[in-house]
């Protein structure tokens, strides 16, 4: 999902903000080329990457580990849990940023 943002929030202030509104979820940082993300991951295989860019946060469905999301793969973006998360993801991004 794609959010439009009005004005956007440094990279570690949305860290901070995210493990704030999500306590109960991992949250951390994700060195991945070209640059860095946050992953808010639920379980060992459905989490959220969000990436900060431009005028945009991106929120993808992903799943945070390696092994299994080379199991995956792009199922994973369709299954009902994937799919929950990212929304739940988005739509507080949504309201705070948008």
């Amino acid at each position: 999902m794609l959010i439009q943002a009005i004005q956007l929030p440094d990279f570690n202030e949305m860290l901070l903000t995210l493990k704030g509104q999500f306590p109960n979820y991992s949250v951390y940082t994700s060195y991945s080329i070209p640059q860095k993300s946050i992953i808010v991951r639920k379980s060992a295989t459905v989490g959220a990457q969000i990436t900060v860019h431009d005028n945009e946060i991106l929120v993808d469905a992903c799943c945070p580990n390696l092994f299994v999301s080379a199991l995956i793969g792009c199922i994973s973006t369709i299954l009902p849990p994937y799919h929950n998360f990212e929304m739940k993801i988005t739509d507080f991004l949504k309201k705070k940023y948008n």
